[in-house]
Formats: structure tokens, sequence, C-alpha cells
């Protein structure tokens, strides 16, 4: 069915023009989604003295195919099946039909070392072609292997325009019907099954797929793997001795034994990966001297430095695997990064600091950037996010004058360092820069320099040319990070920038994308890190933008300087507070840890060792302390996003094994059918007995008085070694013994 008006007049207001996704099949081999377009109401703006439609109030993404109709798609991923060929069907209800509309023609993706608006408008070969341009009504991009998953996005065009004709038509109900046929070898299939190990890409695929598996808390933020030049060490190791405390695994790996070139390094992390489904996130110590950043080559007039690169695990795609961080510079500078990422996880400066933010913004881009903004009013719409989220304020630092928190004239960067030194938690730019600088407000390394926020560290994401270019020079995101003032850390926490001659609209999209999941858009309260919130936000810009190769070149050059797996502060932080045992026997057993944070994440760590780890939930959290072979206290960490952690100790009590052999004899040693207890002693009382194996799983217990001569059947018992604990009168004796 076909409806049809006539727009006699243009309309200056919209109705409602939001795109409603979906999922009407969820069938794996057969996934349907449906995409309903709210009513059409035109808008006008002027471009060059002449009226075209305004389509910046749709919620989707303008089409970036240069010289072509600028029109409205939207993006939508699916999980498919890890193997097979991928194929559409697109089915629709009804179409409306408007006369005389003019559409212009997009300048494509362009790079902000230029204003869109000096760029002419070009009319190209669409324009002289009497069909509806895009033709399709739906397209399926290239599948991908998202690290445990397969994924592919279903771009929709409801807008469909004839330039010859100048009618628009928009289809209300387009639904798309995904099919993988089994049968027929696809593109970027997994073949690893794979398993959602850790909370941090859980959260990912909640956020990006339509039809992400239910999420369910998962006490293990995902393990972290150092690559580091071994004059780094004496700087990197408090970094690890902290991740290890609050329950992160590290794995370490010298640069000379990872590889000598991007390639070689990027195997070893590889092969680390397929070898261990819960890691995370790399950490990668050293400026590009001491551990290269890859490149992939010059297609156009410069360098393509990447560091994500060491992410990409699996298929010819640039979706991450992994998350990846860099503490850039000299041994001493790295020091510095250490310092301030151990203090802003475990001690951070009293003070609502965290609850302010900033956003420095130039005054191009209208019309032409994200969702049609030009740089300040993107911020200033993230702006109103955070202060609706909670923020107590958000500086405003824009080119030109535009009213509210705005001052007059141009930025001066002398006020945007103080902003800075009294204290803010995110650091928003978007605008033109180099490698030293920022164009609007001109803020440089210099100013970078003069910082003397101690305490108070920001986020900073930077939507500009350059500023993460490191390789030659020391780019103004290093400058953040290797900032002290009084010899401890200022600075930032972390700093994304990038690599090359950044492009326009498709990283506003990354910058939306934190911002939404900074201010817990979807109501769920999920923990994430720095580099969660970061390439979080990169994978909605690879889906939004995927009809572009410009996202993909986004991807590759947006650098991420600091610790990615450091978690966001956006709340004033309170304490954790905790209760336990102040000591436990080497013979291990039940330790409860009770606490009012509930979700806070529970480790026990002894000699840099993980003991377990698990979740407050009702108060507690009953850990099973394995058998103890170190007299060494036991560190009892909790930590939960926007908390001070609690940090305690558990000292052991040592067993004196010729004690235990005076009252009690354990025949025969090894055993395999009945392990004997002899009552030399001839304790009196009833006896608590267990046996646990090495990772202290209980596998036996009993409540009995002994006698003289007491036997236990162990022939259910594989062969190893365990631990038998007879406690009697708040006494507790040990001993090892081996089943053949």
């Amino acid at each position: 069915m076909t409806k049809k008006y006539l727009l006699l007049t243009a309309l200056i207001t919209w109705a409602g023009n939001a795109q409603e996704l979906k999922l009407v099949s969820s069938h794996p081999a057969q996934l349907g989604i449906k995409n309903t377009t709210a009513p059409y109401v035109s808008a006008q703006t002027t471009i060059n003295g002449a009226a075209y439609e305004d389509f910046s109030g749709i919620d989707a993404v303008l089409m970036l195919d240069k010289d072509a109709p600028a029109l409205p798609m939207v993006s939508e991923s699916l999980i498919i099946p890890n193997t097979g060929n991928v194929t559409i069907d697109i089915a629709y209800d009804s179409y409306a039909e408007f006369d005389n509309i003019h559409v212009a023609p997009s300048k494509g993706s362009l790079k902000r070392n230029v204003n869109p608006a000096s760029i002419p408008l070009h009319f190209g070969a669409a324009y002289n072609t009497d069909a509806f341009f895009p033709g399709a009504l739906a397209k399926a991009g290239t599948p991908y292997v998202f690290r445990d998953t397969r994924g592919v996005t279903v771009t929709f065009y409801p807008y469909q325009y004839n330039p010859v004709t100048h009618q628009l038509r928009v289809y209300k109900n387009i639904t798309v019907t995904v099919s993988t046929d089994a049968a027929q070898q696809g593109t970027n299939e997994k073949l690893s099954s794979g398993s959602t190990k850790t909370a941090v890409f859980a959260s990912v695929y909640r956020n990006h797929y339509l039809n992400a598996p239910e999420y369910q808390p998962i006490a293990d933020e995902g393990e972290i793997l150092v690559i580091t030049p071994s004059d780094y060490m004496t700087a990197l190791q408090p970094y690890i001795d902290w991740k290890i405390e609050k329950g992160i695994n590290v794995n370490m790996a010298y640069v000379t034994e990872a590889g000598e070139t991007s390639a070689e390094i990027q195997n070893y992390i590889k092969n680390a990966y397929l070898a261990n489904s819960n890691l995370a996130y790399v950490q990668l110590v050293g400026d590009f001297e001491d551990l290269p950043s890859h490149t992939y080559g010059s297609p156009g007039s410069e360098e393509l430095w990447s560091d994500s690169y060491y992410g990409q695990m699996d298929g010819a795609d640039m979706y991450p695997e992994l998350l990846v961080g860099r503490f850039s510079g000299s041994p001493e500078e790295v020091q510095t990064q250490v310092s301030r990422t151990i203090e802003y996880e475990t001690n951070p400066l009293a003070g609502d600091w965290m609850t302010r933010a900033l956003g420095i913004g130039s005054n191009e881009g209208d019309g032409y950037g994200d969702d049609g903004e030009p740089d300040w009013l993107h911020l200033r719409h993230i702006g109103q996010k955070l202060i609706e989220y909670g923020y107590a304020e958000v500086h405003e630092f824009y080119d030109g004058s535009h009213g509210e928190g705005d001052g007059n004239g141009s930025p001066d960067a002398q006020d945007i360092t103080a902003a800075v030194n009294a204290g803010v938690g995110l650091f928003n730019y978007t605008g033109h820069g180099w490698n030293e600088g920022m164009s609007t407000g001109n803020y440089t390394n210099a100013q970078a320099n003069l910082l003397t926020n101690n305490g108070k560290y920001p986020f900073v994401v930077s939507v500009a040319c350059n500023n993460g270019t490191y390789v030659g020079g020391t780019s103004l995101c290093e400058a953040f990070l290797n900032k002290t003032n009084n010899n401890t850390p200022a600075g930032a926490i972390a700093s994304c920038g990038s690599s090359i001659l950044m492009a326009w609209a498709e990283p506003m999209q990354t910058q939306d994308e934190m911002a939404e999941l900074i201010t817990r858009s979807n109501l769920e309260n999920v923990k994430t890190s720095l580099g969660g919130l970061f390439y979080n936000g990169q994978a909605s810009m690879l889906e939004a933008y995927n009809q572009s190769n410009t996202s993909e070149e986004v991807m590759q050059t947006w650098v991420f300087f600091g610790d990615a797996s450091t978690i966001f502060r956006d709340k004033v932080t309170t304490d954790i507070t905790a209760t336990h045992a102040p000591t436990i026997s080497l013979a291990g057993g039940m330790l409860d840890i009770a606490s009012d944070t509930e979700g806070a994440l529970v480790s026990i760590v002894q000699d840099n060792e993980i003991l377990t780890t698990g979740l407050i939930a009702d108060g507690h959290f009953d850990a099973t302390i394995p058998a103890l072979f170190s007299d060494s206290a036991l560190k009892v960490t909790l930590t939960k996003a926007n908390k001070k952690p609690y940090r305690g100790i558990v000292n052991t009590t040592a067993l004196a094994v010729a004690a235990f052999e005076s009252q009690f004899a354990i025949y025969p040693n090894p055993a395999s059918h009945q392990l004997h207890i002899l009552n030399k002693g001839q304790v009196n009382g009833a006896a608590q007995m267990r046996i646990v194996d090495v990772n202290g799983r209980l596998l036996w217990t009993a409540n009995e008085t002994l006698g003289v001569h007491y036997s236990i059947p162990v022939s259910q018992l594989s062969q190893g070694i365990y631990v038998l604990t007879i406690e009697v009168d708040g006494q507790q004796k040990a001993h090892k013994f081996i089943i053949e």
C-alpha cells in the first residue's frame, strides 16, 4: 500500500522522528529485525541561499556517500552463528511519498583539518539518475568477529529519494530477515566456540547487539597481559601488585620475549589470548622506540599508527577482542603514570571533583557533524546528559558566543587550566588540533605542563587531529599523562587521541556513546572501565558508520594512553567497610567476609597469588581458603565503582607438625582405600574433620567423637595431594596426605 502526500508548505517542526528497531525473530539461523520509522514532517534549512530538507531531528546517521543525497540511515547489530554464509531478505508494509523535496548532497567523510562549511556542494551522478536513491531498503555489512561472538550489522535506509522528480519516500515498517546457511562458507567465520568470561565484555555485547544474551554479574573484571621492556619493571611492579591485590590476574612478558616487530608482538598476544579466555586487557609499556606502534601504512599523506592493532585477535575486521592501553614514556614517566593509577583506584582525593566535567568545542560542523550538530552543540548536549545524571557542573569553553554556560568570544587557555586545576573528572574536546595542541582555546603541551591538579585527574577524550601522534614527538595526550607537580602526579588519569588527521562526524558518535554509558542511559549500573567506555564507544561508531571506510580508520588510529582496566569515577567517593576474622589456620577453611556494599568484588591474595574472588551478596561472601603452604598474611580487598577500597589483613596461625604428630598419627601415607587416624593422645570430645584438595574444595566432612582408631574411606578420591584437618575444642591440626 502506498500513501502519497503533497507538501504545500515546508513546516519547521519535527513530530517524533525516532527510529525503533525491534527483534521479531530470535532463531540464530534466521533472525528477524524490524525498523519502524515515525511519521515524517518536513523541515528545511538554507545552504548557500537554497532551501533543503533538514534531517537533523531524526534519530539516525546521515549517509556519507560523497556527492550523493545525504539521507538518514540507521544501523543495528546481531549475533549470528559462528560459521555460514549470511544473506538477507527485505520486506516492508507501506511508504509515504512527498513531492517537491530537495535534498543536499553529502560532502563525504571529511577530516578535521578542514571546515565543512568551506567545502562546496557538488551534485554527483545520482542527481542525474531518474531512480530512488540509495535503492536498497537495507544492507548487511561484512560479518565480523567480536571476541566470543560473530556479528553482522544491518543498515536500514527508510528514506529513499529521487533527485530528478524531487520525490521522497519514507518507508514505515521495514523487516529484514538475516539468514545464515551453515552449508556455505561465510566471511570472517569464527572457528573457536569461545565463551563470555569477563564482565567487561559481557557488558560490551549487551550494549552492542540487539540479541545479546542476558548479562549475569561475574566476579572477574578480566585478566591483564602486560608487555614491557625489562628496564621498566621497577616502575611497573606496584601496578602489577595492586591489580593482583584487587583480584585481577596479571600476566607479564618482556618485549624481548614477545618480539621485535609489531606483527611478532601481536602474534604473541594472540597465542596468549587463545590460551586464556579470561584475558581482557593488554597493557603496553614504553614509548614507541621501546615498544613499537603498528603502522597500517600511509594510504594518504600520513602514517596510520595504531595500538588497537594489538587487540585485533580474530577476523579481518576492526572490532577488538582485547582492550589495549599504553603507558607511554620513559621509566620515570611510567612511574608517574603507575602512581597516579594506583592513587585514583585506591585513595582518590576527597571532594566532588569527579562530578565536574568540561567540554571544549569549535564553532564548526553545523549540519555536517554527527546528528547534524556543530562541535559546540554536540558537547552541550553531552553536558546536559551529564547534569541530568547528577554531575555538579559542566564547564563550557566554545569558540564564538553561545550563551548559557559559554562565555563571550573564544575561550582562553588559562581559563581552561583553572577549571582543570579546580577539579574535573571528564574532559571532552571536539575541534581542530595538532600533535601538541587543541585549536579551540589554543590549549597545548605548555598549558598541560602548568597543571597543578594533584589528586583530581580527568579522563581526556579528544576528537581532533593528531593529539595522539606520539611517534616522533611528544603528543598532547602524553603531556597529560607525564605531568607532575611538586614531584607528585598531576594531569590526566587517561587520554585518547588520534595519531592522524581525524575524521569529522564518526568520532563524535564515539563521544556520544561514551556519554550514554557514563550516564547509565540503559538504567544498568554496570561497572565500566576506562577502556570499556572508550572501546564501547568505538564499537558503537563502527556500527553506526559501518558503510563508511573512514570509521575503520578511526578505530585503527585512535590511541588510548593510560591503563584501560582502571574503573571510571563519576560519583563522590564513599568508603567500603568490611569485617572478617583476624586469623585463619594454615589448614585453610571458610572465611566469612561481611560488608554492606552489595556487589563489591572481594579478592583474597597471599604472596601475590589470588586465592579466591567473589561478590558480596546479601551482605556476605563466604570464601573457601585452600590449605596454605606459606605463613604470610592474607590480603582481603573489596572494590566497587565509585568506592574507596577496603584493604584488610588476615594473619595465619602456624601449625607445629611435631605437636600434631604427638596427638594423632595418620596412616598409610600414601593411601588408596582407607585412611586411618590413631588417636595417640586419646583426645576426648567431638572432632570436626574435613578433607580438602589443594585448591581448597571441600570433599568430605564429618563431626564425630574419636576413639583410639578411626577410619576414613578414600577410594573415591582421585590421585593427588589432599589435606585432612582435625579440629577439637577450637584447636585445629592439619596433615597432608597422598592418594595413589
